[in-house]
């Protein structure tokens, strides 16, 4: 014992803050080592700690530090950080404070700088309030700010059929460097899809060099021809992190040479993935995988917080803004999607939705101007967004949503396959034969243009997708052209609120969507025309209203995109693996007022 205590003192904190009495402690690689969590591991659960024990174990398990200069380092190490963590307790002080190196470039915040200084106060009572043990639902991190940069580059090379290219030369971008960003104190920073390609090491080895820099991991979307032997090219996401290592966390799913439905070892678990970014729990599609709603789902039924959907280049701005403000309320988290910008087409922009549905603001970096990112159209642009998580997982208020930009209209001209529905009693029906199943959620019709199901979801059940994918499912096996009635007692708050959601369910589900309560009909959405844009319909009548199934592809048309690329044989391999999603557990928390 005497050789391994060396000292009757213990040496001086990193910092102490005297007012209101606790120290803080920066923590770096040397710190995460196995007998540090060995520690860690049989504090009590009760313990006090102003940092998350599991983060920090976690920490030590992907460093696993060891100090080969001083064989007794390790332990003695663990024990101080131990005895820093439980004395101040002991004697009546606030829980230590643990600050990780690696989580923020520290030495860029200036405390002259006012907005610095309220981003390091906030930190740090976020790093105390662990010691009460308040956690936001579904997540193991604390209330807390997130910064995001999401890079927003240009590119000329187009993508035929939604393809991105490959192949030598088709994507060499210029990698930014930390001097690009200003400073800039991120959590995370999101590329575009087929950003880079695996095999191009000159750009690996610089963007390693920017997360080392950063001390902030990437997502960088990537085209990757060793995901299996064909040496096809796969669109993957990939993770650099500060330490060097580059890893893969994601594999696009459709509309791309290869997609991971038809990998052999297809598993949710292995191919729907959660990870940590920044101290939240966050997960990923690439580009039209935003479409299949039960993969969002999914990850959030896997605790996912914050979802992240790069893309390849310019995008219909109503089909990508109602898709993804969709899928950021149905799962009460936030979502992001950033992309290329062929300038010489339409403009386009990044997204981020909040899981109200607000589109969130962001400003360029070094620049304190900030502007919705539907109006950050500035190509070779590094865009910086802050997300405030504690508002994820909060339940629904629907008057938060905002109301449908897309007014009411009437068709050009009369539909092309008319099916008359009416309020009748009170009840969803049709004119003309119909015949209700045994469940009483839903009838079915003969049309003049064959026959149709109307699939009956009630109320905030319209927000959770496997609901919606069951009536097509349903649809489809009795060989019927599918509509979603929402039906509500009272509807939650003003109707354009409700179509604003509706319309990424049309175009998820290519099927049109009445909406009504109590008081009759009152929004009728879907499809316009064959590339999915969707429309908000004139409804003339609060009982009856004419649906047009033209363009009413169901569970066909939504998973189009993922055959496509796929044999024949797979194809329906891929439908049943993807069915197999509606059995994880539904969505909680979304009811509201």
């Amino acid at each position: 014992v005497g050789e391994f205590v060396r000292s009757d003192v213990l040496a001086g904190c990193d910092y102490w803050v005297p007012d209101p009495g606790f120290i803080v402690e920066f923590d770096e690689s040397q710190h995460f080592t196995r007998l540090r969590k060995l520690a860690l591991s049989v504090y009590e659960d009760e313990t006090r700690l102003g940092f998350s024990a599991k983060r920090w174990m976690q920490l030590c398990e992907d460093h696993d530090a060891h100090d080969k200069v001083r064989p007794y380092r390790d332990e003695q190490r663990a024990w101080y950080d131990t005895l820093r963590d439980l004395v101040p307790l002991i004697n009546g002080l606030r829980p230590t404070v643990r600050l990780y190196a690696r989580d923020r470039v520290w030495c860029s915040l200036d405390p002259k700088n006012g907005a610095h200084r309220t981003l390091f106060s906030d930190l740090i009572h976020e790093r105390r309030s662990l010691s009460t043990g308040t956690t936001a639902k579904g997540g193991s991190h604390t209330a807390r700010i997130l910064r995001v940069g999401m890079v927003f580059p240009r590119t000329t090379q187009p993508a035929p059929g939604g393809v991105p290219p490959s192949g030598d030369g088709a994507q060499q971008p210029r990698v930014p460097t930390a001097a690009e960003f200003a400073g800039e104190a991120v959590d995370f920073v999101l590329f575009p899809e087929a950003y880079v390609s695996a095999s191009d090491h000159e750009r690996s080895e610089a963007l390693s060099k920017l997360a080392s820099d950063l001390s902030a991991p990437l997502l960088v979307g990537a085209i990757d021809s060793a995901v299996d032997s064909t040496a096809r090219a796969w669109q993957v996401l990939l993770r650099f992190d500060p330490d060097g290592s580059v890893s893969r966390v994601y594999i696009k799913h459709s509309t791309a040479d290869a997609v991971a439905f038809g990998l052999p070892e297809w598993e949710p678990t292995v191919m729907l993935p959660t990870f940590e970014l920044g101290g939240v729990t966050a997960g990923a599609t690439i580009c039209h995988d935003h479409y299949l709603g039960l993969f969002q789902r999914y990850l959030k039924t896997q605790g996912a917080l914050l979802w992240v959907n790069p893309s390849f280049d310019n995008v219909s701005d109503v089909k990508w803004s109602s898709i993804l403000r969709l899928r950021a309320v149905e799962n009460g988290f936030f979502s992001l999607c950033t992309l290329h910008c062929d300038v010489e087409r339409r403009k386009t922009h990044p997204f981020a939705f909040a899981p109200d549905g607000t589109e969130l603001s962001a400003r360029k970096v070094g620049d304190s101007v900030v502007r919705p990112l539907s109006e950050c159209i500035e190509a070779e642009s590094t865009y910086v967004i802050d997300l405030d998580m504690s508002a994820s997982g909060k339940p629904l208020d629907w008057t938060k949503i905002p109301c449908a930009k897309t007014p009411k209209r009437p068709r050009k001209g009369d539909p092309a396959r008319p099916v008359h529905l009416e309020m009748r009693d009170g009840r969803p029906s049709a004119i003309g034969d119909m015949k209700r199943n045994a469940a009483d959620s839903g009838f079915q019709i003969e049309t003049a243009h064959g026959p149709v199901y109307v699939g009956v979801v009630r109320s905030e059940r319209i927000l959770d997708a496997a609901a919606c994918f069951r009536v097509l499912d349903h649809a489809k096996r009795i060989s019927c052209t599918p509509i979603i009635w929402n039906h509500w007692e009272r509807l939650p708050a003003d109707s354009a609120r409700v179509a604003t959601l509706m319309m990424g369910r049309v175009v998820e589900c290519c099927a049109p969507i009445v909406v009504s309560d109590g008081g009759g009909i009152h929004e009728l959405v879907e499809l316009a025309n064959k590339v999915k844009i969707p429309v908000r319909r004139l409804v003339e009548s609060s009982r009856v209203v004419i649906v047009d199934v033209g363009y009413a592809w169901g569970l066909d048309g939504a998973f189009k995109m993922v055959t496509q690329s796929l044999p024949a044989g797979v194809r329906g391999i891929a439908l049943d693996r993807y069915r197999r999603l509606e059995e994880t557990t539904p969505n909680a928390g979304r009811t509201g007022r």
